[in-house]
């Protein structure tokens, strides 16, 4: 019991130290809270949001997830890291498409030339 209010008074202590953005010292505690329990939620949700980078948040986002698949807040936090992911692998999708297609129509009107540049060299040697 003692053990598990130490935990929420670092989990606190981390959580004030976020808040007044000294996010060095929050991750520190926040690892060491981690490594004691890798399914603490909180402790990942809000090393989320003391890490640099989204990837690093996206991966916190992931663990916590991982531990709690319901966590709606977690979920949507997610989704508007990735979002703007996923919009330019649809963009890029499209971008191939229209690129193959076009390369694709291209050979075909070489071909198209081509078989007319012969026909009309036949045509003009038969005359």
């Amino acid at each position: 019991m003692a053990e598990a209010a130490d935990r929420i008074d670092r989990l606190l202590d981390a959580i004030e130290l976020v808040k007044a953005d000294r996010r060095s010292e929050a991750m520190t505690l926040l690892r060491q809270l981690i490594r004691e329990d890798n399914d603490f939620e909180d402790a990942w949700l809000w090393m989320s949001v003391a890490v640099d980078s989204l990837d690093q948040s996206s991966i916190c986002l992931d663990n916590v997830l991982r531990v709690n698949p319901e966590n709606a807040g977690a979920a949507s936090a997610l989704d508007r890291i990735r979002r703007p992911e996923m919009d330019m692998q649809k963009r890029r999708g499209r971008l191939r498409l229209w690129r193959d297609a076009t390369l694709i129509l291209f050979w075909l009107l070489v071909l198209f030339l081509l078989y007319a540049l012969l026909f009309s060299f036949m045509v003009v040697s038969w005359s």
